[in-house]
């Protein structure tokens, strides 16, 4: 079986949900949202020219920082919005926190192959931190709207 439909189901999610959620901040907060928004994209072209190894920790650190801040909104807006409304921007918060590791991952295999360089160090210590923290923050989130939901927030 072909594994091409599942890196384009991947990719496909990954910009869905990333559009949307940059809709719905840059209307909110167009500052705010282009901050929240702009870095992990960086990251992303980044990691395509350079490769994941390319990209500077520092860099790394605010795009996982900033992937907080789209928790933060959600915890906003929770006595705001409607319960249905909350659940879908879960639901978007989740599908877009799960592709961004797998995005990092195709765009540094892409950076490979194009620059031939079998014999390049892996940089599966920063994908792994990446999957970590993303894996801790849609468990922060799940765990916040529960308790929301049975405490009554």
């Amino acid at each position: 079986m072909d594994d091409t439909w599942p890196r384009l189901l991947g990719s496909a999610l990954f910009w869905v949900s990333t559009a949307l959620l940059a809709v719905v901040l840059l209307i909110e907060d167009p500052v705010f949202g282009s901050f929240v928004v702009g870095i992990p994209l960086l990251v992303v072209v980044l990691v395509r020219e350079r490769g994941l190894a390319g990209v500077s920790s520092g860099l790394l650190g605010a795009a996982i920082g900033s992937s907080l801040m789209f928790s933060a909104f959600l915890g906003q807006h929770r006595g705001v919005s409607g319960d249905g409304l909350l659940i879908a921007g879960f639901v978007v918060l989740v599908i877009w926190v799960s592709t961004y590791p797998v995005m990092l991952r195709q765009m540094d295999r892409q950076h490979l192959r194009e620059r031939r360089e079998d014999a390049a160090p892996p940089a599966t210590a920063r994908l792994l931190v990446v999957r970590v923290w993303m894996a801790l923050l849609a468990a922060a989130v799940l765990a916040a709207t529960l308790a929301g939901g049975l405490i009554g927030f």
